[in-house]
């Protein structure tokens, strides 16, 4: 079995005190040629998972966390598919 690592991102839960977009941000072991549903063990064709960030706030520029955390974990993923 062939694996690929993507970077996945999708909506954090939060209070409702909290205002504002968060996310999470994953890197994800998955069979070659497929796209999973969500981050999860779970999910269709996910091996692992690699590493997440949590509760990370979405901003407007590229210095926001959330973007900080995405450009990191396809760092991680280009390295780790390297191998």
């Amino acid at each position: 079995m062939r694996t690929e690592y993507i970077v996945k991102t999708s909506a954090a839960k939060m209070p409702r005190s909290c205002w504002g977009r968060y996310v999470r941000v994953a890197v994800l072991e998955v069979e070659a040629g497929t796209e999973p549903a969500m981050i999860s063990e779970r999910a269709r064709g996910v091996v692992r998972i690699v590493e997440t960030w949590e509760r990370l706030s979405v901003g407007k520029t590229n210095r926001c966390a959330a973007a900080r955390a995405v450009a990191e974990a396809e760092a991680l993923a280009a390295r780790l598919g390297a191998n």
